[in-house]
């Protein structure tokens, strides 16, 4: 199995292309669309969504194509996780499962396009990867990361950072369910938030915090959206206390 994410949007051919590249090499496989809806050049986006998918695909090549860097020095690699492959460019979008990652290759290939590396690098690639065919990789021993500030609690106090925020605007954070476990509300600057099971035991409109189906603390809004809420970002940092 092959499973696709970018960021090309729904509207023109690109994404299409790359599949047609892919089973013109390997016409048995099975390919998957995760989304094409990525946040435009967002690698982080990218990051998170990889995160949230690898359980449910054992052992699938799993094609990125979110590469604002195209056509410069950086890398095209493939990484052996534990279970499956990562195929794309190496610009970050390992960074949320790095430990993942048991070992990383570069991927050869002659460029026959400096803009659509989807097509003539990474699509092959995934689809002789796919059928076990490994020659056109070079091991290297390092990857790109981003930054990332992993969650930390001192007594009451956690500080983590905003992983993302979801078609809903719900605000997901990386403080993991085991942090936040004894806590009725948490304190957030200057407000005081609810800890609730599910969207449903809020009232309408209501910010609350509940732990969401990757069990990290989400703070959203009842049928709302706390993005707009909130004045928070992606890569911010967030320090809450716990409030029994």
């Amino acid at each position: 199995m092959i499973t696709i994410t970018t960021d090309f949007g729904y509207q023109d051919h690109y994404v299409a292309v790359m599949k047609g590249v892919i089973l013109k090499i390997n016409p048995e496989v099975k390919i998957v669309d995760i989304t094409h809806a990525v946040r435009r050049h967002d690698i982080r986006h990218a990051s998170y969504i990889l995160r949230c998918i690898l359980p449910y695909f054992s052992n699938a090549v799993h094609l990125f194509v979110v590469d604002p860097g195209v056509g410069t020095e950086r890398r095209g690699i493939a990484a052996k996780l534990k279970t499956g492959w990562f195929v794309g460019p190496d610009n970050g979008i390992l960074t949320f499962v790095q430990e993942e990652v048991e070992e990383v290759y570069e991927i050869l290939a002659e460029e026959k396009s400096t803009t659509f590396h989807g097509r003539d690098v990474f699509a092959p690639a995934a689809a002789r990867i796919e059928m076990g065919d490994f020659s056109m990789l070079k091991k290297i021993g390092k990857f790109v990361k981003f930054p990332y500030r992993r969650a930390r609690r001192d007594g009451s106090i956690i500080r983590g950072e905003i992983l993302h925020i979801d078609h809903f605007g719900n605000i997901i954070t990386n403080i993991p369910q085991r942090m936040v476990k004894d806590a009725h509300f948490i304190q957030l600057e200057n407000t005081k938030i609810r800890m609730v099971k599910s969207y449903g035991y809020a009232r309408k409109g209501e910010l609350i915090a509940l732990i969401n189906s990757e069990e990290l603390l989400e703070i959203s809004v009842n049928q709302g959206a706390a993005s707009e809420k909130l004045s928070l970002k992606p890569g911010d940092s967030i320090e809450i206390e716990l409030i029994p």
